[in-house]
């Protein structure tokens, strides 16, 4: 393997490789859509290619490595971070574009996972932090009985919550996540973004209740018991 040169600074300022990132899980609360994320080498640069894994999610979700804070997801640029690990004061927010949001890593089964089974997922939309925050809690719930290993996850269903009103009346779709079964961590790393900080009691707020009305997704997600290390080597 060729090592990159080392410049005057003590690391490489050659351009990265365009596979060289953290690959994404994305949902869309808009459309109440999971797409997996993968860059594409098209011969003449990467390009990202969405994929609709909806129907077939299923990841163990690293809940014992949640990040919150701030983020600015602009078009057109990287996202911003601003992060300490959950349970620590939330940082200040760098600018009015920062929303509150999360940031934790899954790991992809087999069926659903493409090249690259471990991605991060990021995300500000409440609809979102409101579907993470109630399988989080399902998670508390449950991790005693489950020592040393993490929960396998699925896409069960979309709610829709309606916003504003009139002519600036909106939709977007709360995911329904559901822990089917527990599986060991193995080889599934955490990759941080967070800065460090002192930790403090952190309690999480209530959702607030939507009035909605639980809606099936274009296609059922997989009803699983149990899961092994199989699923997700």
């Amino acid at each position: 393997m060729e090592l990159p040169i080392m410049s005057v600074f003590g690391f490489s300022t050659e351009p990265s490789v365009g596979g060289d990132f953290t690959p994404i899980w994305k949902y869309d609360a808009r459309a109440g859509r999971g797409f997996r994320v993968d860059r594409v080498d098209t011969g003449n640069g990467f390009v990202s290619e969405a994929v609709d894994i909806t129907s077939s999610f299923k990841a163990l979700f690293d809940f014992e490595n949640v990040e919150v804070g701030h983020i600015d997801f602009t078009p057109g640029s990287p996202p911003d971070f601003a992060l300490v690990p959950m349970g620590s004061p939330l940082p200040d927010r760098p600018s009015p574009r920062h929303k509150n949001g999360v940031r934790f890593m899954i790991k992809l089964a087999k069926e659903c996972a493409g090249t690259k089974p471990v991605r991060e997922v990021a995300g500000t939309s409440k609809a979102f932090l409101s579907g993470v925050e109630a399988v989080y809690r399902d998670y508390q719930a449950g991790k005693a009985a489950n020592p040393g290993k993490l929960p396998v996850i699925v896409l069960e269903k979309t709610t829709p919550i309606k916003s504003g009103s009139g002519e600036k009346t909106s939709t977007n779709y709360r995911p329904d996540f559901k822990i089917v079964a527990w599986a060991p961590r193995g080889d599934f790393k955490f990759e941080p973004k967070a800065k460090a900080a002192a930790p403090s009691i952190q309690t999480a707020p209530t959702p607030p209740s939507t009035g909605s009305t639980k809606v099936e997704p274009p296609k059922p997600a997989p009803a699983m018991a149990t899961a092994g290390e199989d699923d997700f080597g």
